[in-house]
């Protein structure tokens, strides 16, 4: 059975609902973020981005004998144009395969008495990695900016739960269309700084709106999605349509299921310093209140990639690379990333059987960018990786089956 690989967790009833309801009670949303991330503060943004670019601009600020920041180069190229954008030099650092993290060793040697911030990136990371950064940078007295965006609700339980966000002195979450909390935009930043509150006070006070046609894109792009969803228009049309497009690099197809596509290598738009919208508050307020929607998505993606990782193992393959996973509440992936070689000829392969992977994740950004760091696994990472759909219509005979078929490429490939 052909699937949608893509979930749209905001439902159209809440939609509606924060359509016609006025009045919400902000500060029950704040406390769901703030007792997440361990902050006192919190600031709404429109976007992440403009989370990430409030934060540099303050610490440059604050610091101005300080202009270079450590970032890990398998990463988004909207991140990385920020800083450069704000004339700062981005020391890149290596992924590394034990624990989809920074290169620790690495890490350590690209701080210096230049370095602005270090930015851990959500993408693979484990706990004890995060928390390793984390002394790092308290050690060096270097602030770490953490990008929470595809990891909300995660964490690890020791004595209590220590959730993925609060290990940075600045925590970024996205509540972008196809994150699990959506708000069609949205951004936030958590953070125990009262001069940065007083600071974005000021930047706000500026009153710059977030255009409305961008907006009115993304409610297009919410609904097409949501149609598009449907089993059965999926499984007889828009299947085959998203395989020619991916064949033929239909770009509008392309920048529809993969918003990083979209990215323009230019100045930083004044909209970006704007605050995110009332209608936006009340999309994620409905959201974050649902605690049960919230705990039965989480396990549901546990449970997944848990018999993703142990089906992979048993095939023990050559060709096929998993990152470690040591907690699967932590690395709770909302899809499960692999590495596989031949990518573009098995992508194709399972298309064709019918099943939908994402073909497109992060980027070596240090290549990107015409760095001089070599970011040799992070090359491999977007060279090899394919996502596999992870959300409540997959379940183990779905995994079986596609894990089988994977099995039978590289079998025939001998």
């Amino acid at each position: 059975m052909k699937i949608f690989r893509i979930k749209i967790y905001l439902k159209i009833k809440i939609l509606i609902k924060a359509l016609f309801q006025n009045k919400i009670n902000l500060k029950k949303i704040d406390n769901v973020i703030l007792k997440q991330s361990n902050k006192n503060f919190l600031t709404y943004t429109s976007q992440l981005r403009t989370a990430f670019l409030l934060v540099l601009k303050y610490l440059k600020l604050k610091y101005k004998n300080k202009n270079e920041i450590v970032l890990m180069s398998y990463n988004l190229k909207e991140m990385t144009n920020i800083p450069l954008r704000l004339n700062l030099k981005i020391n890149f650092c290596d992924i590394d395969f034990k624990t989809g993290s920074f290169n620790l060793q690495e890490l350590q040697s690209k701080i210096n008495n230049k370095t602005l911030c270090v930015v851990l990136t959500n993408i693979f990371s484990d706990h004890e990695s995060s928390k390793k950064i984390k002394q790092i940078c308290f050690r060096n007295k270097i602030p770490l900016i953490e990008d929470n965006a595809i990891y909300f609700d995660n964490f690890t339980k020791k004595k209590k739960k220590i959730y993925s966000g609060s290990f940075g002195d600045y925590s970024l979450l996205s509540f972008n269309i196809m994150k699990n909390i959506s708000g069609l935009y949205g951004g936030c930043i958590s953070y125990n700084d009262l001069e940065f509150k007083n600071y974005c006070k000021k930047v706000f006070k500026q009153n710059i709106k977030f255009p409305s046609l961008l907006y009115a894109r993304q409610i297009i792009i919410f609904f097409v999605l949501k149609v598009l969803s449907f089993n059965f228009i999926y499984k007889y049309f828009f299947h085959y349509f998203f395989y020619l497009s991916s064949e033929y690099k239909i770009n509008f197809v392309q920048n529809l299921i993969y918003p990083s596509l979209r990215f323009k290598n230019s100045k930083i738009p004044s909209y970006y310093l704007s605050p995110m919208s009332n209608f936006t508050k009340k999309l994620i307020y409905y959201q974050l209140l649902d605690f049960s929607g919230r705990k039965k998505n989480h396990e549901i993606r546990k449970i997944n990639n848990k018999y993703y990782y142990y089906s992979f193992k048993k095939i023990n393959s050559k060709n096929i690379f998993i990152l470690p996973v040591v907690d699967f509440n932590f690395q709770n992936y909302l899809e499960f990333p692999v590495l596989f070689k031949e990518k573009k000829k098995i992508y194709k392969f399972l298309m064709q059987k019918g099943f939908d992977l994402k073909k497109i994740h992060y980027f070596n950004c240090s290549k990107e960018f015409k760095s001089n760091f070599k970011c040799v696994n992070s090359e491999r990472v977007e060279n090899e990786v394919l996502c596999l759909p992870n959300h409540n219509k997959i379940n183990k005979n779905n995994i079986d089956r596609l894990i089988n078929e994977i099995d039978i490429f590289y079998k025939n490939k001998i």
